[in-house]
């Protein structure tokens, strides 16, 4: 009996000395854990505490194995200190368990702000990789969101296009149209089916440039379905795969080309058009307008029949000299555009600046007062077109300036000729000449 009673007086004491060894360990071995400089700062003290607490509770057991004349009272006095031990351990522990739990969350917060830092630079570095793969290949990537309908494309599509990203923000309708009409309306097509059905598709096209050079391009699409299965984006690449011409060597004797209409004495069609292609990819580059006429004599088929081939090619000649004649700034172009029309590239010009100069070339042809006998007048008179580039947002390529400067010509030869008309979007014929 007397030994459970001993047992009886062990246990707890035992069990209190226990906790405080367990409780120092686990406070050391947490701070070693731990990147929190508060609890590292006090680990010395909260030990200490712990091994106390533990050697008063052994002292007790011991006075209380022994029954030595006064131990027994020493053993209850251990107890009462060791308890206020208990009683202190919480208010020590509090302040440091909150500084440790707002340690470990700035902790956590550097820890993920790290891997994330880490997973930006692995991102970079492999768009960078993706960047001089698309270069080398000549393959861009792009993406159309649905159903805002917005695209993005990738550094080589600009390339591709003859773009820069800073002057040209890419539209789907803007897109369509830089391709060749015809190759336009089948791609759109293609589209609009792939966003319904979903699927994918390719597509051989060729691509006009704003500086006049024709690419051929493939395109590869793939729609992409949302979380409720519908078509939300489309994703695609474009492959350029038009071959490069080398220009032929000029032998020994042979003579350069030239440029120039042996009738009237300007530059020809063909000089036109590298005129045109070089002074739109400056324009879009330095943000400046480009201004074109077109001028046609009015009723020029009947001159033939009035006055004879020769004395309307004469009248030609004549009018194209004094068209060369109005003053312009230097950089002009003038050119025989086909067998009928005359076109006039005006760098810096907007379409004000073109309406002044092809009102100039009217009023410079009134004065030559040739005659013509199929006009109710008795005099030659000329109609006259202008367009201009104002940036890629508006228009896209050289080819769409000409087609404006079409436009607007025909307009004012339909109006009954003698006119000078500016190009209008809302007007929509559709006037063909090349």
């Amino acid at each position: 009996m007397s030994d459970w009673v001993t047992l009886q007086a062990w246990l707890p004491a035992m069990t209190g000395a226990l906790a405080y060894i367990a409780l120092a360990l686990a406070a050391s071995q947490l701070a070693r854990a731990s990147e929190d400089q508060a609890l590292q700062g006090r680990i010395g003290l909260v030990t200490a505490v712990l091994l106390a607490g533990a050697a008063l509770q052994l002292a007790a057991l011991g006075a209380a194995a022994w029954p030595v004349p006064g131990l027994r009272g020493l053993a209850g006095f251990v107890r009462i200190v060791a308890g206020g031990w208990l009683l202190l351990l919480p208010a020590l522990f509090w302040p440091l368990a909150s500084r440790f739990r707002r340690g470990q969350v700035r902790v956590l917060n550097r820890r993920l702000l790290a891997r994330a830092e880490r997973a930006e630079r692995a991102a970079a570095i492999a768009q960078s990789w993706l960047q001089l793969a698309e270069e080398s290949a000549h393959v861009g990537h792009w993406e159309l969101a649905l159903p805002e309908r917005r695209l993005r494309w990738s550094d080589e599509v600009y390339r591709i296009h003859g773009l820069w990203r800073e002057h040209y923000k890419p539209q789907l309708e803007s897109a369509l149209a830089a391709l060749h009409p015809l190759d336009g309306k089948r791609v759109g097509a293609l589209l609009q089916d792939i966003i319904a059905n979903g699927g994918r598709f390719d597509a051989a096209v060729r691509l006009r440039r704003p500086d006049g050079e024709i690419r051929h391009i493939v395109l590869r699409a793939m729609a992409q379905a949302g979380p409720l299965g519908l078509v939300d984006a489309v994703t695609g690449i474009v492959l350029d795969v038009t071959e490069p011409r080398r220009a032929a060597p000029v032998l020994p004797g042979q003579r350069e080309p030239v440029f120039e209409d042996e009738l009237t004495g300007l530059a020809d069609r063909r000089a036109f058009d590298m005129a045109l292609g070089h002074e739109f990819k400056r324009a879009v580059r330095s943000h400046k307008p480009l201004g074109l006429v077109l001028l046609a004599i009015d009723g020029f088929d009947a001159l033939a029949l009035h006055h004879g081939a020769r004395e309307r090619d004469l009248r030609l000649r004549s009018v194209s000299q004094a068209v060369q004649a109005v003053p312009r700034r230097t950089g002009d172009v003038v050119a025989r555009f086909d067998d009928t029309s005359i076109a006039v590239l005006l760098p810096l010009a907007d379409v004000s600046g073109a309406l002044r100069v092809a009102t100039q070339i009217a009023e410079t042809v009134h004065g030559l007062a040739l005659g013509h006998a199929g006009r109710s007048s008795g005099l030659l008179t000329v109609s006259c077109g202008a367009a201009a580039f104002a940036g890629v947002d508006d228009l896209y390529n050289p080819l769409e300036l000409v087609r404006r400067a079409v436009q607007a010509l025909a307009e004012a030869s339909a109006s009954g000729g003698d006119r000078v008309s500016a190009f209008r979007p809302e007007v929509l014929a559709d006037v063909s000449r090349s």
